[in-house]
């Protein structure tokens, strides 16, 4: 089969053998966001198109953002609980051409405690690509990070936290962004005395707004220098976003890189253990879609 993780600035696919196993993958830069509804057909022939022509009866299926209002085709929200069951009765067709059709995997969507709704759109697909206990809470850091909620293999519910777009706005715009010299995310490059600093103080009294002002009192006051601001300001809003959440089971971090690692020295601040998954998590989660959705296609 032949799966396709195609998000806002990426593409990347994966052909995979009879057994989930990667036979060869291809990635660019074809995002949705540069892409019109009439784009997509042509961009799968030519990132994939012999592909195709090798094996004309493969499964296609795609995940992502690709099935966003913005995307291809919108494939509707499946309501949590749900299981990957759930997910291939609600595929999405697209035409590929020559009488040959695609499908999209749905995102899912859920209801917080708090009674505001939350959406998902290609994290569900990395998550069934992952060999998880009965009970597990999985931390997918980002732009946008995603705490899900797992029992019995399936997804009981999630909530987003915003925390890297904050703070790529906190250190491009205003008051802040002044006080910060650029930071690297490389783990070995990471200033753990002011991330740590910053952690800890998530967990005092005054919130999120007070203490994100601190990154400037501190400056003032030559507490922090301009490069370790950065780490701190880090500190604060990871600290923040993951004492939010009830870590319940085996804690899973599902990324790759520097900032993987960073959440997961924050987790160790905080005394949880954690698990990092396997890079090609999203490759097996299509593989496993695609082979239950084989089964119910005619």
């Amino acid at each position: 089969m032949i799966g396709i993780d195609w998000g806002s600035s990426g593409f990347r696919a994966y052909r995979l053998s009879d057994d989930g196993s990667i036979r060869e993958r291809r990635t660019a830069t074809s995002g949705i966001a540069s892409l019109t509804p009439t784009d997509y057909a042509a961009v799968l022939q030519q990132q994939i198109g012999d592909w195709l022509r090798d094996d004309p009866a493969a499964v296609v299926l795609l995940s992502g953002m690709v099935g966003s209002r913005q995307g291809w085709r919108e494939a509707a929200y499946a309501e949590c609980p749900a299981g990957m069951a759930e997910l291939t009765t609600q595929l999405c067709p697209v035409e590929l051409g020559d009488n040959r059709l695609a499908h999209i995997v749905p995102g899912l969507s859920c209801r917080n405690a708090d009674g505001t709704p939350d959406v998902m759109r290609g994290e569900e697909t990395q998550i069934f690509g992952l060999d998880l206990p009965a009970q597990a809470t999985l931390c997918m850091p980002g732009t946008h990070s995603k705490h899900v909620q797992m029992r019995d293999g399936r997804i009981t519910g999630f909530a987003t936290a915003m925390t890297g777009e904050v703070f790529a706005l906190l250190k491009s715009h205003g008051l802040i962004a002044a006080m910060l010299a650029p930071a690297d995310s490389k783990p070995e490059d990471l200033d753990m005395a002011a991330f740590e600093t910053g952690l800890g103080l998530s967990g005092q009294p005054g919130g999120l707004l007070h203490h994100i002002f601190s990154v400037r009192t501190r400056r003032l006051f030559n507490e922090l220098s301009a490069g370790a601001a950065a780490h701190y300001l880090s500190g604060i809003l990871i600290g923040h976003e993951l004492r939010a959440t009830a870590w319940a089971g085996k804690v899973v971090i599902v990324g790759t890189g520097g900032l993987a690692m960073r959440y997961r020295k924050a987790f160790a601040f905080l005394g949880i253990d954690t698990d990092v998954a396997p890079e090609d998590a999203a490759a097996t989660g299509l593989y496993r879609l695609g082979q239950l959705a084989a089964r119910r296609m005619p």
